[in-house]
């Protein structure tokens, strides 16, 4: 009935909700496992919805997900930290742009939102150097690979079934399904489901193409960039309290503690 492409968070998540409704879920996964790309390789921060336009699927995913997500985690303990997020501005045309994304993160439903000055900020976190911040009291971070466990076990209690080690290399649109090839350690094969639901991750404007999607006329290409990680030791621990952020740069959030 349903099968849904691609293993991680979304569609782990994705799998969950309507395998409560519907039999027939099946998951396709081309690694050995689920969550073993972005899914498990980030920051595991909770966003709070500021950055996106406001009419944006972005938002709306941030600003609702954000308290459902806390929910979630509260009633199966799953860790979190909802320790808040300053942006800061280093400058005045930086603090201008906070006062816009200030603004934006109004209009986007984000009502907790406080503009610190720089006496402001240095109480808050004395280790700090800025002109003034933003703060985002509900902004927080998860333990994410419990989180993808949980959604895991739950999706497949419910009846959710997942083909791992299974790339998917051909979809077509037929009548009133999809025929979908795929390729396993067996070879080639193909199955025809009524609905495909790309989970794919950084595959997913591949995949959008296999389906016949034009994904530059629809603005699906994904452009990459790549992210490094640095671990501190544990005597930096408590140099902040909160995430840090700068104001965002137009390719990214910039670098983070």
């Amino acid at each position: 009935d349903v099968a849904i492409i691609g293993a991680g968070v979304i569609g782990l998540a994705t799998a969950n909700e309507i395998a409560q409704r519907k039999k027939g879920v099946f998951v396709l996964e081309k690694n050995h496992n689920f969550g073993l790309e972005t899914s498990s390789r980030n920051s595991e921060v909770i966003h709070a919805g500021i950055y996106y336009p406001e009419d944006s699927l972005k938002t709306r995913l941030c600003v609702e997900g954000k308290s459902l997500l806390y929910e979630l985690c509260d009633r199966h303990d799953i860790a979190y930290k909802k320790l808040g997020k300053i942006i800061v501005a280093a400058s005045e045309n930086e603090t201008t742009q906070l006062e816009k994304l200030y603004e934006q993160g109004r209009k986007n439903g984000v009502e907790d939102l406080m503009l610190l000055s720089r006496t402001e900020l240095k109480k808050l976190e004395p280790n700090v150097e800025a002109r003034a911040g933003l703060l985002s009291p509900s902004s927080g971070i998860l333990d994410s690979h419990t989180l993808l466990k949980f959604l895991y076990s739950q999706a497949r209690e419910k009846g959710a079934e997942f083909v791992f080690g299974t790339e998917v290399v051909g979809i077509e649109r037929m009548e009133a399904k999809y025929r979908v090839e795929i390729r396993d350690r067996e070879g080639i094969s193909a199955f025809t489901s009524r609905v495909v639901i790309n989970a794919a991750g950084l595959n997913s404007d591949r995949i959008a193409q296999l389906a016949g999607i034009d994904v530059a006329e629809a603005g699906y290409r994904l452009h990459y960039c790549k992210g490094e990680y640095f671990s501190l030791s544990s005597k930096y621990r408590n140099v902040v309290n909160r995430l840090i952020y700068p104001t965002p740069e137009q390719a990214g959030h910039g670098i983070h503690v």
